[in-house]
């Protein structure tokens, strides 16, 4: 069978037809484009979400007081500790006493290393005693826990046993029970003592002042449940727990 002859017109009917097409790359683009808004808005959805779980969470935590057993382990895990004294602990004996419930912060994030650590008492309540250096700075941390249903009015100083007051120190923010308690004295600025109804954190360092706010921030994030935010009423919202938890995720609640 004979092929027809091409009509005269056609090169010029294909010129014309093809400059009104969009380009390859024009159709793709919107596309493409599509398939980034929908996989960016699934990832911002997502990543979303955990923050405001964690915040959630954060904010719950912030309200809560220890409870009877959460005491009860924090003083069953000292006490298992304490009845082989040493002169120091081991890295061992630290990691049991944070799985029962305590900090013992070695204040890292601010370039110190640990020396030693050892059990101690209080006025009768168990606390864990830190030595801390940094190039030549020493800093002697104190953990004190209270002893259940025994929780003594008073804030007391570890070194001395007796009430911050006495030591002449200062309260330099939270006025009631449940708000953060920051003590000082302008004479004794390597000092300072923090203070809530779960625990009281003493430092004494060989540092300037500047190394003691550094600690006191650090202390601050490592007790953020208890020490960051004053404990509300335990009727509050969703809303209120979530924005309190962004405060902690920020770093910025109840800033000390």
């Amino acid at each position: 069978m004979s092929v027809p002859r091409p009509g005269e017109d056609l090169a010029r009917r294909i010129v014309a037809g093809s400059a009104s097409l969009p380009t390859a790359a024009e159709a793709k683009r919107p596309r493409s484009r599509g398939r980034y808004v929908v996989a960016f808005g699934s990832i911002l959805t997502l990543v979303s979400g955990f923050v405001l779980a964690g915040a959630y969470v954060l904010g719950t935590m912030a309200d809560e007081p220890l409870s009877s057993p959460q005491h009860a382990y924090l003083l069953a895990g000292w006490n298992q500790i304490a009845e082989n004294p040493s002169e120091d602990l081991s890295r061992e004996a630290l990691q049991e006493l944070r799985d029962s419930g305590w900090s013992c912060p070695e204040l890292s994030e601010l370039g110190f290393t640990l020396e030693g650590a050892t059990t101690t008492q209080v006025a009768g309540q168990p606390a864990v005693a830190l030595s801390l250096e940094r190039n030549g700075e020493k800093i002697k941390l104190y953990e004190q826990r209270p002893v259940h249903g025994e929780r003594t009015p008073d804030v007391l100083h570890a070194v001395s046993e007796r009430p911050v007051a006495e030591e002449g120190f200062t309260l330099q923010t939270g006025n009631s029970a449940t708000a953060p308690q920051v003590w000082q004295n302008a004479s004794r600025p390597g000092e300072a003592v923090l203070s809530t109804g779960n625990v009281t954190y003493t430092i004494a360092s060989s540092a300037p002042h500047g190394t003691v706010a550094g600690a006191v921030s650090e202390l601050s994030l490592t007790e953020s449940a208890q020490l960051l935010v004053p404990a509300r009423d335990r009727d509050s919202g969703p809303v209120d727990r979530v924005m309190r938890g962004f405060s902690l995720l920020a770093g910025a609640g109840r800033s000390l």
